[in-house]
């Protein structure tokens, strides 16, 4: 074998050994971050939650309950509950958290979780709302002892309190009739 076929064909085991590691690193990373997906959602609110309990500082807890697959406020007072908008409450449960953290150690109130002016309970199982992150806007929720930084689209309407979940009849829509011309 020639010298210059020698060195074009260990370039070549070369050029093939990096693409190689370069697969490998990036099969290796996707399933990094696929394990590192972490929603709020846990074993111990069960598959179907029946109570939610709403808390915002300074009002009486909302709570909510499920009753015969109809969603109910029970307290303060009592009534139907939208169904749309108690189902919108779970959707914190499937968000992605973009981070999560042990705290220990962690100054808490730096995060506005060192006091419970609003939180969330699924089946009894707590998460308490902290300041927004200014940077992602993202918020950092705290449940056990974990803070996650999580895109939520709940709080608005947690803050409404009962009104903000009373069932309304929807009116019914009449068809027009189109007359000729």
């Amino acid at each position: 074998m020639k010298s210059s076929s020698k060195k074009r064909l260990l370039l070549n085991i070369g050029l093939l050994v990096i693409v190689a590691g370069l697969i490998g690193f990036i099969v290796s990373r996707d399933a990094d971050e696929t394990e590192s997906y972490k929603t709020l959602y846990d074993d111990s609110i069960g598959d179907n939650a029946k109570e939610l309990v709403i808390h915002v500082k300074g009002k009486d807890d909302l709570i909510i309950q499920l009753r015969d697959d109809i969603w109910y406020v029970v307290k303060p007072s009592n009534f139907k509950a939208d169904k749309d908008k108690v189902r919108h409450l779970f959707t914190l449960l499937s968000e992605n958290a973009e981070s999560n953290y042990g705290i220990e150690g962690k100054d808490l109130a730096s995060y506005g979780l060192d006091t419970e002016d609003l939180s969330i309970s699924f089946n009894g199982v707590k998460m308490i709302f902290g300041k927004r992150n200014i940077v992602t806007g993202k918020r950092y929720i705290l449940k056990g002892e974990r803070m996650y930084l999580i895109s939520e689209t709940i709080s608005g309407l947690m803050m409404l309190g009962e009104e903000g979940f009373r069932y309304q009849e929807k009116p019914e829509l009449i068809p027009v009739p189109v007359g000729k011309n």
